[in-house]
């Protein structure tokens, strides 16, 4: 729910930096030759289907009869993985700047939690285990930071349009520039500090599925409790600088214009962890 800029390297330039790698094998360097064009038509269509929010309409491979099929060309599952694995991953090959550049073009925010945690890996937003003929696609690598790599993604995807969570490069701008994501502040008791809800709702003009697809996301990264606890963090720091306030006269009108307003209009982007919590402060504490 982060955008991500289109990456710096296209589909055509990682083919050929991929095939200048294999220099040992020549039956797969020639594969990979034959299959460049298969391969950007088939990029076509995922780009076309990601931007309409459409990724579950391409199906992934069947390897109910054989385990290793033919994806693409003469090209078969286990050779598109080990395209990715050892021709673009590793570290001794011409490829590897592209995944370099792919990760760090995060600027070490991860796009599916909204920047809480730290990318250190390239996460295939369709799996490659599914769907090998995009395993060295840019707009299908997603730099991700472990949580959601692991415990909010993982290899799974969508079969309906509801289940599509967010593609960084490509999806809908309304997810990107709409404020869909908001918070409740718990006034504490007895001078303690309260606690943070946070939850979904979008706009009342979006259309049911993004809707859908918007509640999707935020529950599949637990960005409910992952959210609050960033803003539990910070909680204290800012009633105590309330307090400070309050103290040496200043009314509650001011303080918000002060303090709270300046929260909301400098966090990173819409949908912001920082953004819910200072308009629930500034909703809660008149």
């Amino acid at each position: 729910m982060m955008r991500l800029n289109e990456p710096q390297y296209n589909f055509e330039k990682t083919i050929d930096e991929c095939v200048s790698g294999i220099t040992g094998n020549v039956a797969l360097r020639d594969k990979l030759t034959s299959s460049k064009p298969d391969l950007m038509a088939e990029e076509e269509k995922y780009l076309g289907a990601a931007s309409t929010g459409k990724l579950f309409t391409i199906k992934p491979i069947n390897t109910d009869v054989d385990a290793d099929p033919v994806v693409i060309n003469a090209l078969k599952k286990s050779e598109l993985v080990k395209i990715y694995d050892k021709y673009f991953v590793s570290e001794q090959k011409p490829a590897r700047k592209i995944y370099d550049a792919l990760l760090n073009a995060a600027k070490e925010k991860c796009p599916f939690c909204g920047g809480i945690g730290t990318p250190h890996n390239l996460d295939h937003f369709l799996p490659k285990a599914h769907f090998p003929q995009f395993s060295v696609q840019p707009c299908n690598l997603v730099p991700s930071c472990r949580d959601c790599n692991m415990d909010g993604k993982a290899h799974a995807f969508a079969t309906n349009e509801e289940d599509q969570i967010i593609q960084p490069y490509v999806d809908n701008e309304r997810f990107f520039s709409d404020q869909w994501i908001f918070a409740t502040y718990h006034v504490g008791v007895d001078g303690e500090p309260g606690d943070f809800e946070y939850f979904v709702n979008p706009p009342g003009g979006w259309p049911a599925v993004d809707k859908q697809r918007a509640r999707k996301h935020f529950q599949d990264f637990n960005l409910a409790k992952r959210y609050a606890t960033k803003a539990a963090e910070l909680l204290g720091t800012v009633l105590r600088q309330r307090e400070s306030l309050l103290q040496i006269g200043l009314s509650s009108e001011i303080i918000n214009t002060a303090l709270l307003q300046p929260g909301i209009d400098d966090a990173p982007f819409v949908n912001h962890w920082q953004k819910g919590m200072y308009q629930a402060l500034m909703q809660a504490l008149h």
